[in-house]
């Protein structure tokens, strides 16, 4: 497998197929594409918080993260945050989630945080995250949805 991961301001141009995917992944029905595109526009960034990498094999875009400073309005104190993690269907169970939640691990402790939390509204999802070494620290509601907030050491 060739994985490449790189910030999207380095590949504008798939910026309307991950708001796609965003959209069937983790929108609502009534949600419009360029809501998606706009919040996606929020993350061109390089070395910050609210920036969005892309999980290239053989230089097509298989997957994208995120990270935030906060993913949840109502728990500002943990920061910072996993968000959006995305694998196209087709390249699911080769690693790349993995591989994108250590790139993303590795990029926030170099900016020196002790710790990261993502949210979960999947049992499957939660779990799988688990194995990774996760931890559920809170359940919740959020966007009609019910959530486990996870921390992971760094």
């Amino acid at each position: 497998m060739n994985l490449r991961i790189t910030p999207l301001v380095d590949c504008k141009g798939c910026l309307s197929m991950i708001a796609g995917w965003y959209l069937s992944a983790f929108g609502k029905e009534e949600t419009p594409l360029n809501s998606c595109k706009e919040k996606l526009l929020e993350r061109l960034n390089t070395d910050i918080l609210n920036v969005c990498y892309v999980a290239f094999e053989d230089n097509k875009p298989v997957g994208t993260i995120s990270l935030t400073q906060n993913d949840i309005p109502t728990a500002s104190t943990l920061s910072p945050y996993i968000a959006n993690l995305f694998v196209v269907e087709q390249y699911r169970h080769k690693n790349i989630g993995r591989k994108l939640i250590e790139y993303a691990k590795t990029k926030l402790k170099a900016m020196n945080f002790p710790k990261v939390y993502l949210y979960t509204t999947n049992k499957t999802i939660h779990e799988w995250y688990q194995k990774l070494g996760w931890k559920i620290i809170s359940q919740g509601k959020i966007y009609d949805f019910e959530i486990k907030v996870m921390e992971c050491e760094l």
